[in-house]
This record gives C-alpha cells, structure tokens and sequence, in this order.
C-alpha cells in the first residue's frame, strides 16, 4: 500500500492562466506531496470567495489577473493573512509585492529549485507562526493569555465578548470593561484560536463570543445585540455561518 507523507501546510493558487495553474499544481504534487492543495481560482472575485471558505496557510498569487489584480485580491481578503509567494511574468512588480509583505516573488517562467526554495521558506515561516508563544492566542482551561506592557493577563473566555480588528491589531471586549484591552495581532490569529470555543466570525470587523449574543436582527447581513447592549453588524457573506451556529445553541 502506498504511504503518503503527512500534511503540514495547505496552500491555495491563484492564476488566470490554466497552463500556469496547471504547473503549480504539478510541482507541489510532485516535489512537496506534504503541501496539500485546497484550491485554485483564475479571477479576483472566485479566489476571494475560495480562499474565505477554505483559509490556506500559503498563497500563491499572480499579480496580472485581468482587471483586478493580486494587490486588490490581498485587499479584499483582509484580514486574513496567508503567506504570500507571487508567481508572475513581470519583475517590476517586486517592489509593491515586497511591501504588502510578500514572503517570496517567483518570476516566471519558474523552475523546480526556485519553486523548492520558496516552499521551504512558507514551511520554516509556518513552523515560527506556530511555535509556542506568549503572544495572546493561548488557549487552555477556557482561559487566553492576552499579552500588555508587563506580561500576560489571563482572561476566561467567558468573559470575552467580542474581538473587533485594527488593522494589525485587535480591540478585545470584556464584560464589565469599559475599555478594550488592545493586542498587537491581528484578527485572524484570535479567530483560529477561538473558533473552536464558540466564537462566530460575523464580519470582517467582527469575532464574537456566541454566548453573548442575546439577538438576532434581520436584515440584508442583518445585525446581533450582545449582552452588554452592543449592536454590531453581520456581513451577507457571513450571514449562513451565523445561522448554522445560532441553531446549534
């Protein structure tokens, strides 16, 4: 029986050219099998739907997508934060790559070594993202660890009513708190940590604890009221995973 090496990244390409698409897909099956692909799209608005529902690890992105393009696709996406390697025809793109903070810019037409050195760079960036860390996503005992000037500040979960993003930071809301305790990280790192505890992503904006939520208002997204009386809104796109969750209480 064939054995397969184990998963230890997920990746996800974007290119309009089926014949590059093709390419991609063939290397990491070839050359990295422990990279699994999760999927592919050939425009701006299909991978911003794709890459929302499947959450990769590593993107690989061209940047020419025919109209919009892979700076646009990274804008739209926010703030969800892959790990980005351009793949594209034109080196004058690497400046504006490397300031969205692109972790690798293939040029194509791209070989097997540079295709190799690339991957192993997302795989070394993953293995730091995911060391143990006191950066504020620590979960246990239905507790996190929320980093400030001085050390740690453990918060039960229980306590938490929403996370709303900044941009690279994220303002975390607690009961019987009038100010939110502000955390260098963005969205994204407290939506994987607390996904698994009950906490629904509503909006771009918005993470928030589901035992919270006191009401639901209809409308085209259609808004929550939180137990401390805040109102926020629900994005249409996130409106479905809303409902799922509500009538899972």
């Amino acid at each position: 029986m064939d054995s397969f090496p184990p998963v230890t990244a997920t990746a996800y390409v974007v290119e309009d050219e089926p014949k590059a698409r093709e390419l991609l897909r063939t290397l990491l099956a070839k050359r990295h099998p422990q990279v699994r692909l999760v999927g592919e799209a050939g425009d701006v608005h299909t991978a911003a739907e794709g890459l929302r529902a499947t959450r990769p690890q590593i993107l690989f992105l061209d940047v020419d997508l025919g109209g919009l393009d892979g700076f646009d696709l990274l804008k739209r996406i926010a703030p969800a934060d892959p790990l980005v390697i351009f793949t594209t025809g034109r080196a004058d793109h690497a400046v504006e790559a490397f300031r969205v903070e692109a972790l690798d810019f293939l040029v194509k037409p791209i070989t097997g070594p540079r295709f190799d050195e690339a991957v192993l760079r997302a795989q070394k960036a993953l293995e730091v993202r995911s060391a143990p860390a006191p950066h504020g996503m620590v979960v246990s005992d239905r507790q996190i660890a929320l980093p400030d000037a001085r050390g740690l500040t453990l918060v039960h979960l229980d306590e938490l009513l929403y996370c709303e993003s900044d941009n690279n930071y994220t303002h975390v809301h607690r009961r019987n708190e009038p100010k939110p305790f502000v955390v260098s990280k963005g969205i994204v790192a407290f939506d994987e940590a607390l996904a698994p505890q009950g906490f629904i992503r509503i909006h771009q904006r918005y993470l928030v604890n589901r035992k919270h939520i006191t009401r639901y208002i209809k409308g085209e997204g259609g808004e929550v009221i939180l137990s401390n009386g805040a109102n926020l809104p629900v994005s249409r796109r996130q409106k479905q995973e809303l409902m799922d969750a509500l009538e899972r209480v």
